[in-house]
């Protein structure tokens, strides 16, 4: 969202700017004052002109928020035809979830994509379950809108508005199909197209790929880390460090020794990751390092907690830190072991308690708020 804001905004500044350095020209080469220039410019805008200027603003708003939800859908749909079941549905920041038998909003953030479709995988075993449709859905979605756009367009008599925002939306489809379905990772995450050849060649990263949806599943529903089967935490060995699957099972599986209490083994797992940092995708780099200020942070080594703490991690926590309750975790360690704020470390610990009910993944909160008491009792304890 943040995105097309920014493209329909800069429209406008460029606009605007445009008629500040056009007019004077204008005055200059017609001998003109300003002042009349820029009426006899201005009186060319009539009302139906600027009616549709607004419009095209509009339609590239409306034509990206439904080349999203249309795209999401398409994992959704395919999802649903191969046996996986509805987790949730995000465009933007907005989410819809299934809680207590029935939909509810919920807002959620994750960096590098504009939405996402979580579902659970079927109850089968690993290689009965297909992975290719549910990551082709959203480009065949795309695909097949961009079709229908240019087919309506071309055979139809229709409105010049709708025409307008035929061809937007078929503009967004090309864009969708190709960044999602060629093989790539943009804004540190790996793409639709990335996930299906990855997954088809690597058995261990399908499992890890099955296992994540799993837990995100249970994470919702309120199961934490800590609590969920091991064997959703298996890590593939040998470890391949560039393929996203695999560090994901690694910081799975620190985030359980974590739940656990288990701080030392965490560390000394995570620090085997920041060695092999510069081959992770770079979201897990983030992760990783929020990660690993938590574990310094627990096992008294807070020199090193603010080596990993960078001001790029520190904005990355912040952002994610409204709709995330582990970055407010780490905001909470930070305050008692970086900063020396412990009524601050208080204060954030009794506002998760008191919001704990808006956040989406109810896992992580009741492992966050596990935690947080933990580092005020036990680590910093007075």
């Amino acid at each position: 969202m943040k995105t097309i804001l920014k493209l329909i905004g800069g429209l406008i500044a460029g606009a605007c700017i445009g008629l500040i350095i056009i007019i004077p020209v204008m005055a200059i080469i017609d001998g003109e004052s300003v002042t009349t220039v820029a009426r006899t410019v201005f009186e060319k805008f009539t009302l139906q002109k600027v009616l549709g200027i607004v419009w095209i603003l509009v339609a590239v708003l409306l034509a990206a928020v439904l080349s999203i939800i249309i795209h999401e859908g398409g994992h959704l749909v395919a999802g649903l035809l191969t046996g996986y079941k509805f987790v949730s549905f995000r465009f933007f920041n907005w989410t819809l979830i299934r809680k207590d038998g029935r939909l509810q909003w919920r807002n959620f953030e994750l960096e590098g994509t504009g939405g996402q479709c979580l579902m659970a995988p079927p109850d089968k075993p690993l290689e009965e379950i297909d992975t290719r449709w549910y990551n082709a859905g959203g480009v065949l979605a795309n695909v097949i809108t961009t079709l229908l756009a240019i087919v309506l367009i071309w055979a139809c008599d229709l409105p010049d508005w709708l025409n307008i925002l035929l061809g937007l939306m078929a503009l967004f489809g090309v864009w969708g199909a190709l960044t999602n379905g060629i093989p790539m990772k943009l804004g540190g995450v790996a793409n639709d197209g990335y996930n299906l050849l990855q997954l088809e060649k690597d058995q261990a990263a399908k499992r890890t790929f099955c296992n994540v949806l799993e837990l995100n599943a249970r994470n919702q529903d309120g199961e934490t880390y800590g609590q969920m089967p091991e064997r959703l935490f298996n890590i593939p060995d040998p470890i391949d460090w560039k393929n996203p699957m695999h560090a994901a099972a690694v910081l799975a599986s620190a985030t359980r020794k974590q739940a656990q209490h288990q701080w030392e083994e965490s560390y000394q797992q995570l620090s085997e990751a920041c060695r092999h940092k510069s081959e992770i995708l770079a979201l897990y780099q983030l992760e990783l390092e929020n990660m690993m200020t938590l574990a310094c942070i627990a096992t008294g080594r807070d020199d090193e907690a603010r080596q990993h703490y960078t001001d790029e991690v520190a904005k990355y926590v912040t952002r994610h830190a409204p709709t995330m309750s582990d970055k407010q975790m780490t905001t909470m360690a930070v305050a008692l072991a970086l900063e020396g704020d412990r009524p601050k470390a208080e204060n954030i610990l009794g506002k998760l308690e008191a919001e704990r009910h808006k956040y989406i993944h109810q896992g992580d909160v009741a492992m966050s708020l596990d935690l947080m008491h933990w580092f005020l009792n036990h680590r910093f304890h007075e």
